[in-house]
C-alpha cells in the first residue's frame, strides 16, 4: 500500500512555514555538523524535495519529508521525520552518496521508520 500524503502540506518547505516545524528543525540540527546547504535551508526553505508522507510510528502518525541539495541530490540529502504537531524532529543526513549521520538522537524504532522511507 502506498503511504498517504500529509494533509496540511505537500513538501518540507511548506511545513517549514509553520513555526512549530521550524523550531523542531532547529532543535534537530542544533550542535550538529551539517553541510552549509542544510543550515541555509533552515532560513530559506530552498531545496529540491518530494511530497511528504505520513508514517505510523509507535501508534502515532508522523510526517516523513525528504530534501536534497539543489543540483547535488545524489551526494547530499536528508530525510526528516516529524512527530505529530512537530513536537520533535529526527533526521538521516546522507552525504557523499553513502555516508550516513543521524540527527536529533532517534531511537531504534525511529531509525527503522526513517530508513523505511529511504530508497
Amino acid at each position: 500500500a502506498a503511504p498517504a500524503f500529509a494533509q496540511d502540506a505537500h513538501y518540507l518547505p511548506d511545513l517549514m512555514k509553520n513555526p512549530s516545524y521550524r523550531s523542531a528543525w532547529a532543535n534537530m540540527v542544533k550542535g550538529e555538523e551539517v553541510p552549509l546547504w542544510v543550515n541555509k535551508f533552515g532560513g530559506t526553505f530552498n531545496a529540491t524535495g518530494t511530497p511528504v508522507v505520513e508514517v505510523p510510528v509507535g501508534g502515532e502518525t508522523h510526517t516523513l519529508a525528504w530534501i536534497c541539495e539543489p543540483h547535488n541530490c545524489g551526494d547530499s540529502q536528508i530525510y526528516v521525520m516529524f512527530a505529530p504537531e512537530a513536537r520533535q524532529a529526527w533526521g538521516l543526513l546522507i552525504t557523499g552518496g553513502s555516508d550516513r549521520h543521524w540527527l536529533g538522537k532517534p531511537d531504534d524504532a525511529m531509525k527503522a521508520a526513517i530508513v523505511s522511507g529511504v530508497q
